[in-house]
Protein backbone atom coordinates (compact mmCIF):
# COMPACT_ATOMS: atom_id res chain seq x y z
CA UNK A 1 0.00 0.00 0.00
CA UNK A 2 2.91 2.62 1.39
CA UNK A 3 4.60 1.38 -2.41
CA UNK A 4 1.41 1.88 -4.18
CA UNK A 5 0.79 5.75 -2.91
CA UNK A 6 4.79 6.66 -2.81
CA UNK A 7 4.58 5.63 -6.47
CA UNK A 8 1.67 7.74 -7.67
CA UNK A 9 3.38 10.48 -5.66
CA UNK A 10 5.87 9.75 -8.00
CA UNK A 11 4.35 10.10 -10.87
CA UNK A 12 2.65 13.09 -9.49
CA UNK A 13 5.58 15.15 -8.82
CA UNK A 14 7.24 14.03 -11.82
CA UNK A 15 4.22 15.30 -13.82
CA UNK A 16 4.59 18.82 -12.05
CA UNK A 17 8.20 18.54 -12.38
CA UNK A 18 7.69 17.97 -16.42
CA UNK A 19 4.64 20.76 -16.65
CA UNK A 20 7.14 23.49 -15.06
CA UNK A 21 9.92 22.58 -17.47
CA UNK A 22 7.36 23.15 -20.41
CA UNK A 23 6.11 26.36 -18.96
CA UNK A 24 9.89 27.63 -18.51
CA UNK A 25 10.40 26.44 -22.29
CA UNK A 26 6.96 28.54 -23.47
CA UNK A 27 8.46 31.54 -21.88
CA UNK A 28 11.75 31.54 -22.91
CA UNK A 29 10.32 30.79 -26.72
CA UNK A 30 7.85 34.10 -25.81
CA UNK A 31 10.66 35.88 -24.95
CA UNK A 32 12.51 35.07 -28.05
CA UNK A 33 9.69 35.57 -30.65
CA UNK A 34 8.84 39.27 -28.38
CA UNK A 35 9.46 42.53 -30.73
CA UNK A 36 12.08 43.65 -27.92
CA UNK A 37 13.92 40.33 -28.45
CA UNK A 38 13.99 40.89 -32.10
CA UNK A 39 14.97 44.56 -32.18
CA UNK A 40 17.78 43.64 -30.00
CA UNK A 41 18.58 40.92 -32.23
CA UNK A 42 18.64 42.73 -35.36
CA UNK A 43 20.28 45.75 -33.94
CA UNK A 44 23.35 43.66 -32.29
CA UNK A 45 23.85 41.90 -35.93
CA UNK A 46 24.53 45.28 -37.50
CA UNK A 47 27.46 47.00 -34.91
CA UNK A 48 29.01 43.30 -35.23
CA UNK A 49 28.69 43.30 -38.61
CA UNK A 50 30.23 47.11 -38.29
CA UNK A 51 32.74 45.60 -36.27
CA UNK A 52 33.93 42.75 -38.27
CA UNK A 53 34.77 44.46 -41.34
CA UNK A 54 36.83 47.32 -39.56
CA UNK A 55 38.95 44.40 -38.29
CA UNK A 56 39.09 43.11 -41.42
CA UNK A 57 39.81 46.15 -43.04
CA UNK A 58 42.90 46.14 -40.62
CA UNK A 59 43.88 43.00 -41.09
CA UNK A 60 43.94 43.37 -45.08
CA UNK A 61 45.45 46.41 -44.59
CA UNK A 62 48.65 45.28 -42.90
CA UNK A 63 48.57 41.61 -44.84
CA UNK A 64 48.84 43.32 -48.32
CA UNK A 65 50.61 46.62 -47.13
CA UNK A 66 47.69 49.27 -48.33
CA UNK A 67 45.40 50.72 -46.31
CA UNK A 68 43.12 51.74 -49.06
CA UNK A 69 41.54 47.91 -47.76
CA UNK A 70 40.76 50.06 -44.32
CA UNK A 71 39.38 52.91 -47.36
CA UNK A 72 36.94 50.50 -48.44
CA UNK A 73 35.75 48.84 -44.88
CA UNK A 74 34.77 52.46 -44.24
CA UNK A 75 32.49 52.85 -47.44
CA UNK A 76 30.80 49.56 -45.92
CA UNK A 77 30.69 50.70 -42.66
CA UNK A 78 29.06 53.92 -43.81
CA UNK A 79 26.38 51.72 -45.81
CA UNK A 80 26.12 49.55 -43.10
CA UNK A 81 25.44 52.55 -40.45
CA UNK A 82 22.99 54.21 -43.38
CA UNK A 83 21.15 51.19 -43.34
CA UNK A 84 20.60 50.95 -39.74
CA UNK A 85 19.23 54.68 -39.76
CA UNK A 86 16.92 53.97 -42.66
CA UNK A 87 15.71 50.89 -40.22
CA UNK A 88 14.43 53.86 -37.58
CA UNK A 89 15.55 51.49 -34.92
CA UNK A 90 15.76 54.68 -32.59
CA UNK A 91 11.83 55.00 -33.36
CA UNK A 92 11.20 50.95 -32.55
CA UNK A 93 12.94 51.85 -29.27
CA UNK A 94 11.24 54.87 -28.21
CA UNK A 95 7.47 53.55 -29.53
CA UNK A 96 8.08 50.13 -27.45
CA UNK A 97 5.13 49.59 -25.11
CA UNK A 98 5.42 48.49 -21.20
CA UNK A 99 3.42 44.90 -22.25
CA UNK A 100 6.20 43.99 -24.74
CA UNK A 101 9.20 45.17 -22.37
CA UNK A 102 7.36 42.51 -19.39
CA UNK A 103 7.28 40.05 -21.66
CA UNK A 104 10.37 39.99 -22.73
CA UNK A 105 12.29 41.22 -19.19
CA UNK A 106 9.43 40.16 -16.89
CA UNK A 107 7.74 42.77 -14.40
CA UNK A 108 9.88 41.59 -11.44
CA UNK A 109 13.10 42.65 -13.34
CA UNK A 110 11.45 45.79 -14.30
CA UNK A 111 11.17 47.10 -10.98
CA UNK A 112 14.19 45.73 -10.07
CA UNK A 113 16.21 47.93 -12.91
CA UNK A 114 13.89 51.15 -11.52
CA UNK A 115 15.17 50.55 -7.82
CA UNK A 116 18.53 50.56 -8.69
CA UNK A 117 18.31 53.32 -11.08
CA UNK A 118 16.41 55.30 -8.35
CA UNK A 119 19.11 54.39 -5.61
CA UNK A 120 22.33 55.31 -7.98
CA UNK A 121 20.73 58.66 -9.32
CA UNK A 122 19.24 59.88 -5.84
CA UNK A 123 21.66 58.34 -3.13
CA UNK A 124 22.68 61.24 -1.59
CA UNK A 125 19.08 62.57 -1.46
CA UNK A 126 17.78 59.33 0.19
CA UNK A 127 20.51 59.00 2.85
CA UNK A 128 19.87 62.19 4.24
CA UNK A 129 16.19 60.95 4.39
CA UNK A 130 17.26 57.02 5.50
CA UNK A 131 20.53 56.54 5.97
CA UNK A 132 21.56 53.31 3.99
CA UNK A 133 18.39 53.38 1.97
CA UNK A 134 18.90 50.73 -0.73
CA UNK A 135 16.61 48.56 -3.20
CA UNK A 136 14.64 46.90 -0.98
CA UNK A 137 13.66 50.27 0.65
CA UNK A 138 12.99 51.68 -3.14
CA UNK A 139 10.24 48.63 -3.85
CA UNK A 140 8.78 49.19 -0.48
CA UNK A 141 8.27 52.50 -1.52
CA UNK A 142 6.50 52.19 -4.95
CA UNK A 143 4.56 49.00 -3.69
CA UNK A 144 2.66 52.08 -1.69
CA UNK A 145 2.66 54.52 -4.67
CA UNK A 146 -0.79 54.53 -4.90
CA UNK A 147 -0.89 55.88 -0.85
CA UNK A 148 1.99 58.70 -1.77
CA UNK A 149 1.10 60.64 -4.86
CA UNK A 150 -2.26 60.62 -6.83
CA UNK A 151 -0.99 60.69 -10.14
CA UNK A 152 -0.27 57.27 -10.67
CA UNK A 153 -2.76 54.68 -9.23
CA UNK A 154 -0.52 51.89 -8.82
CA UNK A 155 3.04 50.75 -9.26
CA UNK A 156 2.43 49.35 -12.41
CA UNK A 157 1.09 52.68 -14.11
CA UNK A 158 4.15 54.26 -12.36
CA UNK A 159 6.60 51.73 -14.02
CA UNK A 160 5.25 51.85 -17.18
CA UNK A 161 5.56 56.00 -17.34
CA UNK A 162 9.00 55.55 -16.44
CA UNK A 163 9.94 52.50 -18.85
CA UNK A 164 8.50 54.87 -21.51
CA UNK A 165 11.14 57.86 -20.31
CA UNK A 166 14.01 55.49 -20.33
CA UNK A 167 12.94 54.65 -23.81
CA UNK A 168 12.63 58.29 -25.01
CA UNK A 169 16.58 58.42 -23.80
CA UNK A 170 17.91 55.49 -25.02
CA UNK A 171 16.69 56.15 -28.12
CA UNK A 172 18.36 59.36 -28.88
CA UNK A 173 21.32 57.36 -27.34
CA UNK A 174 21.15 55.51 -30.09
CA UNK A 175 20.36 57.39 -33.15
CA UNK A 176 23.91 59.43 -31.70
CA UNK A 177 25.51 55.74 -31.85
CA UNK A 178 24.35 55.68 -35.67
CA UNK A 179 25.84 58.89 -36.49
CA UNK A 180 29.31 58.25 -35.13
CA UNK A 181 29.27 54.93 -36.78
CA UNK A 182 28.40 56.75 -39.80
CA UNK A 183 31.60 59.69 -38.78
CA UNK A 184 33.72 57.00 -38.37
CA UNK A 185 32.84 55.29 -41.47
CA UNK A 186 33.21 58.10 -43.97
CA UNK A 187 36.52 59.50 -42.14
CA UNK A 188 38.23 55.72 -42.71
CA UNK A 189 37.16 55.79 -46.49
CA UNK A 190 38.58 59.59 -46.83
CA UNK A 191 41.61 59.46 -45.13
CA UNK A 192 42.57 55.88 -44.94
CA UNK A 193 45.31 55.61 -47.57
CA UNK A 194 47.11 58.44 -46.20
CA UNK A 195 48.38 55.88 -44.27
CA UNK A 196 50.35 54.60 -46.76
CA UNK A 197 52.08 57.54 -47.05
CA UNK A 198 52.50 58.01 -43.41
CA UNK A 199 54.21 54.42 -43.41
CA UNK A 200 55.89 54.80 -46.55
CA UNK A 201 53.65 51.86 -48.56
Amino acid sequence: MFAALYGKRKIADTAKSIKGKNMSNKKEVDQLNSPIAEFYLEFLAYVIAAILVFALGVVASVVFSDFNHLARAGALITLIAISMAYKDFHLDLKNMSFEEASKFLGKDRLFESWSKSFVHKKREELEKIKPGFNEVDALKVIDQIGEVTYEYLNKDEFIKDWLQEMFRLWSKDLRKLEFTIIKIGTILWAFSDLINSVLGW
